[in-house]
């Protein structure tokens, strides 16, 4: 779609000429049938330090081989990651001029239409035509629940650490409760792709946080572990409350109890 890269800023020059080239070498080939640019370029939040996000979709899984020379042709590479992501070949590659793309390759037949947000650069069949909400747009029945679970379980293992002196582990279980914490927050505020959890809050046109979120943010001291810890089951049980008023668990007073038992 040149129109749409057409109207892309100034500030997105780098972007602007990753998608040209890329639309170009994918048109060339019949076996790529689509391609798909999503997140902040694709939503018109992006600036000059944004990443490519895209999906291609592919008739013929022979030309899965070709991605590799594909993007290094595009401009000059700092190096390239190939390494699968849930289930699929993906492709990160950094430029030397700050580019950046992280693309997955898909059986075109697996997408059934463009999800909200997303672009078609590319759709020799029309199957990005039709709008398609995919299933992690939205908060699944059981989600609260397991991310309510998930968060007290590591800090659980907050305490566990602390116990043993081991702060850096105890630091790495918080970073997990606290990414449990914005899971639950975006599906109180009904934001699209809450399981993404901070970045689907950050992506809101006036993001809201939950109080006191940077309470949760320590160095690898014990007192300030625990106070992090601390914070952050306070913003676990709030966030639960956030997105269903019901969501609880005795978890709740027996981890706090453990953490402020080590003070």
């Amino acid at each position: 779609m040149s129109d749409f890269i057409a109207s892309l800023p100034s500030s997105l020059a780098v972007q602007k000429r990753l998608l040209s080239g890329l639309v170009a070498a994918v048109s060339a080939d019949d076996r790529w049938e689509w391609l798909e640019l999503g997140c902040s370029v694709a939503a018109g939040r992006g600036d000059e330090l944004s990443d490519l996000d895209l999906g291609l979709g592919y008739t013929d899984g022979a030309v899965v081989s070709t991605v590799d020379g594909l993007l290094r042709a595009l401009g000059a590479v700092v190096d390239v990651s190939a390494q699968p992501y849930a289930g699929m070949p993906r492709w990160w590659v950094q430029y030397a001029d700050g580019g950046q793309i992280d693309l997955v390759a898909v059986p075109a037949a697996d997408r059934r239409g463009l999800p909200p947000g997303s672009v078609a650069l590319l759709d020799r069949a029309g199957r990005l035509a039709v709008p398609y909400e995919p299933s992690v747009l939205r908060v699944a029945p059981d989600d609260p629940r397991n991310w309510l679970l998930d968060g007290w379980e590591a800090l659980a293992n907050v305490a566990k650490y602390v116990s043993r002196g081991s702060l850096l582990e105890a630091l790495d279980q918080v970073e997990r409760a606290r990414g449990r914490v914005f899971q639950l927050w975006a599906a109180g505020e009904g934001v699209p792709y809450p399981a993404y959890g901070l970045t689907s809050l950050l992506d809101e046109p006036v993001p809201t946080l939950p109080a006191g979120i940077a309470g949760t943010y320590a160095v690898p001291d014990r007192a300030a572990v625990l106070a992090a810890a601390l914070a952050t089951a306070r913003l676990l049980a709030e966030a639960a409350t956030h997105a269903d008023p019901g969501l609880g668990t005795p978890l709740d007073g027996y981890v706090t109890a453990r953490l402020r038992a080590l003070l």
